[in-house]
């Protein structure tokens, strides 16, 4: 005869209460102690979901305070139904609600790069909210998955701060994820001389470069890093080096795009702290772009000497500037009489310029094709014209006419 197991659906907490009131843990005092203890719960419970006076805010508080005391349970006892009446019994409801909120918040603070000791007001009131709104509802396995991640994420962060530290730079803003700051460290360690943090574009050029030229130097981890964390980062270095390696190797992709290429079609971005941050305009040159940027403008950032590197770039012509009267009309009525169309310049712009400068140097491109439209009836000699001529391309000024013979 087979004997068919009992499923018992009950949720830990209703195991545990039955069996604390069948066995006497729970007396019929502390039961009524309890029941207050609960009803406190719930009407603080039912102020953040809305108010303790409506009926429906309070049978979702009850739910929630019955919700959050079973997480907590379950993460004390393993779910031991003996264990988890006996903790009733002796440390109340509250304690259990306050510990899966605790626990809560504190997965919730880290998951977004917080402090979970020092919140802000406003992330205490969302977190509050989410813990009483969705959480209580969660089933133990899923906070559990959440806490494992997030003490991850703390151990990683903490790796990420670290490292960085030692190498006396800042720590990045939180928005890089700290396996993008670790590996960034990691190939300044193994390849710059000079072991600091690099954030100007050319610098991280020749660290890329560095990295092309001799890749087999990060098949093991460098030197430098701080002991105690040391299993995290050889974590990080395991998993993600072999794409960043074969990524920076790759010699179909020009290293200034790898540094300061469109995010969307850079296949770096993602995987380390790229410098391009920095660059925020046209007008912001120097040692704040890319070498390959510098030699094609030689670090000018005149609009018209800009606008004849695209034009340079996109049609071939080899004319040098500043042009004389003849060379500017002559391009005008001969190569430039055709708008190409704008796909080209982009692809133009994604393999040679900073993503920063796309938008601004496509305003720039518009701007002069759309005054160029304008000029197309134009006589060369018209006013409007040479104006035109002198406001966009680089024009060397006029021979002065010599003086009349005999004057």
């Amino acid at each position: 005869m087979s004997a068919i197991a009992h499923h018992d659906a009950r949720t830990l907490f209703e195991r545990a209460w039955s069996d604390g009131l069948r066995s006497g843990l729970i007396t019929d005092a502390r039961r009524e102690e309890l029941i207050r203890e609960a009803t406190r719960a719930i009407r603080k419970i039912a102020s953040v979901l809305g108010t303790e006076f409506l009926r429906d805010d309070l049978e979702r508080a009850m739910r929630s305070m019955l919700g959050l005391v079973n997480l907590h349970l379950e993460k004390l006892t393993h779910g031991d139904v003996e264990a988890a009446a006996r903790s009733l019994a002796d440390a109340g409801l509250l304690f259990h609600t306050r510990g899966a909120s605790q626990a809560i918040k504190r997965v919730l603070a880290i998951e977004s790069g917080q402090d979970p000791d020092e919140l802000d007001a406003l992330h205490k009131r969302l977190f509050e909210e989410a813990v009483v709104t969705e959480w209580a509802h969660f089933p133990f396995i899923e906070l559990a998955r959440r806490e494992r991640g997030a003490e991850r994420a703390r151990r990683r962060r903490a790796a990420a701060v670290a490292i960085v530290q030692a190498l006396n730079g800042r720590v990045p803003d939180q928005y890089y994820e700290p396996e993008q700051i670790i590996m960034t460290a990691l190939l300044i360690l193994a390849y710059e001389r000079k072991k600091a943090w690099i954030e100007d574009p050319q610098g991280f050029e020749r660290l890329l470069t560095a990295v092309r030229k001799a890749p087999k130097k990060f098949a093991k981890l460098p030197a430098g890093i701080p002991p105690a964390h040391l299993p995290v980062i050889r974590e990080v270095w395991a998993a993600e080096g072999p794409a960043i390696l074969e990524t920076i190797a790759d010699p179909q992709v020009p290293v200034h795009r790898l540094v300061a290429g469109d995010p969307l079609t850079n296949p770096l971005h993602g995987w380390l702290v790229l410098p391009g941050d920095a660059l925020t305009d046209v007008d912001d040159l120097g040692e704040q772009t890319t070498s390959h940027w510098q030699a094609l403008t030689k670090g000018t950032s005149d609009e018209s000497r800009l606008l004849v590197v695209m034009l340079r770039g996109v049609f071939g012509f080899t004319e040098r500037v500043p042009f004389g009267q003849k060379a500017g009309e002559a391009l005008m009525r001969g190569t430039l009489v055709a708008r190409p169309e704008d796909r080209v310049v982009e692809r133009w712009l994604e393999e040679n310029a900073p993503h920063q400068y796309h938008a601004g140097l496509m305003g720039l491109w518009q701007d002069f094709w759309d005054d160029r439209e304008t000029m197309l009836g134009e006589r060369s000699s018209s006013e409007d014209y040479r104006a035109f001529m002198a406001v966009w391309l680089p024009m060397r000024a006029p021979a002065a006419k010599k003086a009349a013979a005999g004057a």
